[in-house]
C-alpha cells in the first residue's frame, strides 16, 4: 500500500475536511481517531469510502470489527512482547482510573510512535508514516485486530528530546507508572477511561518467579527472590502472605543479572529482597507474583516457619592479654530496633554491662531490616590465670534473655623474680638472682640495662638446689665505663604479660677496686651485714653506714684483713636496709654499696628471711671471695 507524494497530500486534504466536520460533535482524541480512520479508508478502499456513507473502517472490515473501534493494537499482538518494537519510541501515555486489570488502581497505556527518519513535522510534532515506511491498516491485515500505524498523534510526555515522531504503531499497557519504565517520560497525566476494558490474549500471560533464599530472622522472615511477567519488561508486584492473609506488597525491581539472562526481552531488574515482620509461633508464609495486568497471580513459594521472639546474636571471640579480657560479638532484639544491653560475667561475677551499638558490616548485609549498629567490643580487667567468661544479651520485650555462651580463657601472668646480688669491680658488673613465668615451665629471659641501654639478654636457666632450681641467673657484664651507673634487671614474659623490673640500683663502677659488700640478709632477730675491707681511694679505711627504713642505724668498720660480718637487731616485720660508704675522702657524697628488703621474724623464729634482696656495691678488692648466692 504505497502512494505517491501528490496522492498522499490529496488524501490528507479530504481527511482534514471530514475531520473538521466531526470535530463539532466529538472530543479531540475522537477527532484524531476519526481522522485517522478516514486516512486509513482512503489508503485501503478510496472508491468505496467516497461513494458510500458510513465509517472508514466499515468500508474495509464491517461495522462491528475490532479494527473499527478507533484504537491502536497492543504491541504484544504485533511482536509477542508488551514493549515498543524496534524502530519506535514512546511518544506519550494516558491512563484509566479504577481498572479491574490493576486491582482497581490506575492502568497505563503508552503509545509507541514510528520514527521520522529525518523528515520534518508540523506543529503537533508528528510526521507522515511515509517517512518510516509505516503503513496504516488493521494489524496483520486482520479485521479482528485493532489498527496499526494509522493515528498521527502524540501526547508528548515521553522522549521530548525527539522533535518529530510518526504515527502510533502500537500500545504498551501496564499497571506500573510509565516514568518508572522509561526515564524519559514525565508524570504529567492524561486520562481516557474508555479504554478501561481493553485487553488481548497476549497480555494475559502468567507471571513467573521464585524464592532463592528464605530464612527466619529476628522478628520475622527475610525473602530473596524474583518475579517476571513474560509479556512486559516492567517490574511487577509481589504479595507476601501470612497464613494466606496478605501482609506486604512490594515491587520486584532489584538488579538480577541471572534473571536477565533467562528473560533477555524483559531485562535484569526483577529481583526483590524483603523482610516481613511476623508474630511468634508457627507460620505459613506464601509469596505470589502479580502479572502486569494486575489481575493474574501466580504462587511462587509456600513454606512453614517458626518465629521466636527472643533476642538474636553471637559471641564471636573471647581473648586475653595483659591484665584484661576482651569479648566481641553482636546481639539484637526484634522488639527493639535500638541497641540492646549486653552483660559480661567473669567467673560468675558481673564485670561489665554495655550497649551493643557498634557498626557491623555483616549485619548491614544479612539483616538490613534490623540496622547495622548492634555490635559490642568490651574489655574488662582480670587477674592473671584461668577464667570463665559468659555473655548474656538482655531481651527488651517478650521472650527470654539470650545466653551467648561461655568461653574459658587464661590471662597471662607477669614474670616474677629477685635480684639477689648486684656487684661491681673495675669496669665489670655481676648480677645474680632468679626469674620465672607461671605461663610456662621453661626458662624465661632476663635483660640487663645500664643507664637505660640493654647490654645483655640471657636465659634464667641455672641450677640452684632450691624451689627456683632451673630458673637462676648469674651474668657478668664487662667493659662498663667508670662512674655512677644505673643498673636494672628486667624479666621478659614468655606466655604473654608485661615485662617485670626485678630491681634497679645506682652503682659506683671504678677504675680501681676499693671494697665490696658481701651480704645484706635477714638473720634471727635482725639483719646480717657482711663485707670485705673497704678503703677509700687514698688508702685509708672507710666505715659503712647502715640505714634502716631511711633512718641511720649504725656505723660499721671492719678490720683491714678480714672486713666485717655483724648482725644488727631489728624489730619483727619488713625493713628496707641500705649500706653506704664514702670512698672518695671525707666530706664527699657516699656511694650506695648495697640495699635489700629484709623480713625479720618474731620471737621464737629460728631464722629470718630476706625478701627481694638487691645488693649494690662499690668496686671490689682484688682477690675478694666470690659473692655467695643469697636467699630469696
Amino acid at each position: 500500500m504505497t502512494a505517491t507524494v501528490g496522492s498522499e497530500r490529496r488524501r490528507g486534504s479530504l481527511a482534514e475536511r471530514v475531520g473538521g466536520f466531526l470535530e463539532r460533535r466529538v472530543d479531540r482524541r475522537g477527532v484524531l481517531r476519526r481522522g485517522a480512520m478516514v486516512g486509513t479508508a482512503m489508503a485501503v478502499a478510496p472508491a468505496t469510502y467516497v461513494a458510500r456513507p458510513g465509517t472508514a473502517y466499515g468500508a474495509v472490515c464491517g461495522r462491528n470489527a475490532l479494527c473499527n473501534d478507533g484504537y491502536t493494537e497492543f504491541c504484544c499482538t504485533l511482536s509477542g512482547a508488551n514493549r515498543c518494537p524496534p524502530g519506535t519510541s514512546l511518544g506519550g501515555w494516558w491512563k484509566v482510573d479504577g481498572s479491574s486489570f490493576c486491582g482497581g488502581g490506575p492502568r497505563y497505556y503508552m503509545d509507541c510512535n514510528a520514527a521520522c527518519n529525518g523528515c520534518g513535522c508540523g506543529g503537533n510534532g508528528v510526521c507522515s508514516g511515509a517517512c518510516s515506511g509505516t503503513t496504516c491498516g488493521c494489524a496483520f491485515g486482520d479485521c479482528n485486530n485493532r489498527k496499526a500505524g494509522c493515528t498521527n498523534f502524540r501526547y508528548g510526555q515521553c522522549n521530548q528530546g525527539i522533535p518529530c515522531l510518526g504515527p502510533i504503531v502500537c500500545r504498551v499497557v501496564t499497571c506500573t507508572e510509565p516514568w518508572r519504565i522509561d526515564g524519559s517520560c514525565t508524570t504529567a497525566a492524561r486520562t481516557d477511561n474508555a479504554t478501561r476494558y481493553h485487553s488481548r490474549p497476549c497480555l494475559e500471560v502468567d507471571a513467573v518467579g521464585g524464592v532463592n533464599n528464605f530464612v527466619a530472622v529476628p522478628g520475622g522472615v527475610r525473602l530473596i527472590g524474583w518475579a517476571v511477567d513474560p509479556g512486559t519488561p516492567a517490574p511487577i508486584s509481589v504479595v507476601i502472605y501470612d497464613c494466606f492473609r496478605p501482609v506486604a506488597t512490594l515491587t520486584a525491581a532489584d538488579l538480577r543479572p541471572d534473571i536477565g539472562n533467562l528473560f533477555p526481552a524483559q531485562g535484569p531488574n526483577h529481583g526483590f529482597d524483603a523482610f516481613v515482620r511476623l508474630c511468634p509461633g508457627e507460620r505459613l508464609v506464601s509469596v505470589a507474583a502479580v502479572d502486569s495486568s494486575g489481575q493474574g497471580t501466580t504462587w511462587i513459594h509456600h513454606q512453614m516457619v517458626r518465629i521466636i521472639p527472643n533476642a538474636h546474636g553471637h559471641l564471636d571471640s573471647v581473648t586475653a592479654s595483659e591484665g584484661r579480657i576482651r569479648a566481641v560479638g553482636f546481639v539484637l532484639d526484634p522488639d527493639n530496633l535500638g541497641p540492646s544491653t549486653v552483660d559480661v560475667f567473669v567467673d560468675g561475677v558481673l564485670a561489665a554491662s554495655v550497649r551493643a551499638d557498634l557498626y557491623r558490616a555483616d549485619l548491614a548485609r544479612d539483616l538490613p531490616h534490623m540496622g547495622p549498629n548492634h555490635g559490642f567490643d568490651v574489655t574488662v580487667p582480670a587477674s592473671p590465670g584461668p577464667h570463665n567468661v559468659c555473655v548474656v544479651g538482655r531481651n527488651v520485650g517478650g521472650g527470654t534473655d539470650l545466653d551467648l555462651g561461655c568461653r574459658p580463657v587464661a590471662v597471662p601472668y607477669d614474670p616474677v623474680g629477685v635480684v639477689e646480688s648486684l656487684t661491681s669491680s673495675a669496669g665489670t658488673l655481676r648480677v645474680t638472682g632468679w626469674a620465672l613465668d607461671q605461663d610456662t615451665t621453661g626458662p624465661v629471659r632476663v635483660r640487663i640495662d645500664v643507664d637505660g641501654v640493654a647490654v645483655r639478654t640471657a636465659l634464667a636457666d641455672r641450677s640452684r638446689g632450691d624451689q627456683y632450681d632451673g630458673h637462676g641467673f648469674d651474668e657478668t657484664v664487662t667493659g662498663v665505663a667508670p662512674g655512677e651507673r644505673a643498673v636494672c634487671v628486667v624479666a621478659l614474659p614468655e606466655g604473654g604479660g608485661y615485662d617485670r623490673i626485678l630491681g634497679c640500683n645506682v652503682l659506683a663502677v671504678g677504675s680501681v677496686a676499693v671494697g665490696q659488700v658481701l651480704a645484706v640478709e635477714a638473720a634471727p632477730g635482725g639483719v646480717r651485714i657482711a663485707a670485705t675491707p673497704v678503703t677509700r681511694t687514698d688508702g685509708s679505711p672507710a666505715p659503712l653506714r647502715v640505714l634502716v627504713d631511711g633512718n641511720f642505724r649504725a656505723s660499721l668498720r671492719g678490720t683491714a684483713d678480714t672486713g666485717l660480718d655483724e648482725t644488727l637487731a631489728l624489730p619483727p616485720g619488713d625493713h628496707e636496709v641500705q649500706v653506704l660508704a664514702v670512698v672518695d675522702g671525707p666530706r664527699t657524697l657516699p656511694y650506695l654499696m648495697a640495699s635489700a628488703n629484709v623480713q625479720v621474724d618474731g620471737p621464737g623464729s629460728a631464722q629470718g628471711t630476706a625478701s627481694a634482696a638487691t645488693s649494690a656495691t662499690a668496686p671490689a678488692v682484688p682477690g675478694a671471695p666470690p659473692v655467695p648466692t643469697g636467699s630469696a
